[in-house]
């Protein structure tokens, strides 16, 4: 399939480029960027006079197992600090979920994220009652509405030994599947999966879990994805049964590279992120996430250049993530400008680009054609220079006109190529049957 989108407005993000230009897409890539293209057989052309196109958005750490959780009923009792949130809320949540109430969950928060103009989702996920098969559930579902993700299941000791070798288990089957799938043995067409290692935290896996972790790291060269100091319970657990930092005891079993995300790290001291930074990691931060659980502000400051923002399963909208993080930056007064969190955004699709070996950064020719057009009617010009404040205060998801992954629509003017209300409808259904097992 190919497409000729006429008189584009391309935004890249870092560096900030506004280009009025024409683009060819073949397939899955862009192949021609200029001014005045002609139409060529085959194509569909279509004029979008003037609407911005960006890349395609992309979130570094999510839980689509919680997309059912949206008005669930509350806890037995009310939680007292983080590790009770964990043991009364997403604990019961995840163990409740089943082969249906998963793949509903990814169906629907998959569905949320096309329409914020979310292409690529970092999943981190975990159902203890159904661990074997459950990130092919996920997978399914995800290409059902047409994006592409990088999957893993935490890996944990909560559930004894066997839940523990399950979980270990379903990342090696998903790992071997993205290193053998149709799309990858194409040449025309990128693929729209990929694995990592999952772990849950320190606090919750043994040395020995986490040497079988980095034994798969390895063998398979992926990246660790695992939370770290989102709450202080995880640095004191690390220090008084380990003796250690909590990264400083996953680089000593040699479970850090520069593919592993490292979510939250709110609580990491000036050592951990040093040793995190020698190793290259990515630093996921979480700003609503971690205002909602009370667990404090991450140091961004200090984390340096390779951070990029998640939503720790609230939702996949990056205009709004990206919102918070600069206004609770600025509630904090760390000094970082709308351009820095411009630019994190930005190392979201630098993330994505390493993890699919193909440029999802930028609008260039040979670039992979995931993007999302906005129909963002400014009252004020859009230049290079004030391109960060009009993503922070004027542009939205509800700017999202039409979003295309690996060349193809997803959404296009604002609907899928599906019946996403029945969709919907079957994803409440699935809810209720989840809630009622709470």
């Amino acid at each position: 399939m190919s497409y000729l989108l006429k008189d584009a407005t391309l935004a890249t993000l870092d560096p900030v480029s506004i280009e009025r230009k024409d683009l060819r897409i073949v397939d899955a890539r862009i192949v021609e960027r200029r001014s005045n293209l002609e139409p060529r057989e085959g194509d569909e052309v279509i004029d979008l006079s003037g609407r911005l196109v960006i890349p395609g958005m992309v979130c570094a750490h999510t839980h689509l197992y919680s997309t059912l959780a949206r008005g669930m009923p509350g806890p037995p009792r009310p939680p007292l600090n983080f590790k009770e949130i964990l043991e009364l809320v997403w604990w019961r949540l995840d163990r409740a979920l089943d082969e249906e109430t998963i793949y509903w969950s990814a169906i629907a928060g998959a569905m949320d994220a096309a329409r914020a103009g979310t292409t690529c989702l970092f999943d981190h996920h975990a159902s203890p009652s159904h661990i074997i098969g459950s990130l092919q559930i996920v997978r399914e579902a995800i290409a059902k509405v047409g994006l592409r993700a990088v999957l893993c299941y935490e890996v944990t000791d909560r559930g004894g030994t066997q839940e523990r070798e399950k979980g270990l288990d379903e990342n090696l089957a998903l790992l071997r599947w993205a290193g053998n799938s149709p799309e990858q043995e194409s040449k025309t067409l990128p693929p729209l999966f990929r694995g990592m290692v999952g772990a849950h935290a320190s606090f919750t896996l043994s040395n020995e879990s986490l040497q079988y972790c980095a034994e798969l790291m390895q063998v398979f060269d992926a990246g660790l994805h695992i939370h770290v100091a989102e709450d202080r319970w995880d640095v004191v657990d690390a220090r008084t049964r380990y003796g250690l930092g909590v990264v400083e005891r996953l680089a000593k079993h040699d479970a850090l590279n520069s593919r592993t995300i490292l979510a939250h790290g709110t609580h990491l001291s000036d050592g951990d992120i040093d040793v995190a930074r020698s190793a290259g990691v990515w630093f996921a931060h979480n700003p609503r996430s971690n205002m909602n659980n009370q667990v404090g502000y991450a140091p961004i400051g200090k984390f340096g250049e390779r951070v990029v923002l998640g939503t720790d399963g609230i939702g996949a909208d990056m205009f709004e993530e990206t919102r918070l993080a600069f206004l609770k930056g600025r509630d904090a007064n760390n000094g970082l400008s709308a351009e820095h969190w411009l630019g994190v955004l930005a190392n979201n699709n630098r993330l994505a680009s390493k993890a699919f070996g193909g440029d999802l950064a930028g609008l260039r020719e040979g670039s992979i054609a995931d993007l999302t057009v906005l129909d963002y009617r400014s009252p004020t010009g859009v230049t290079a220079g004030n391109f960060a404040w009009h993503l922070l205060f004027g542009m939205s998801s509800a700017s999202v006109e039409s979003v295309m992954v690996n060349g193809k629509f997803v959404i296009r003017n604002k609907e899928f190529g599906f019946d996403d209300q029945d969709l919907y409808e079957k994803a409440r259904a699935a809810s209720e049957r989840l809630w009622a097992k709470l």
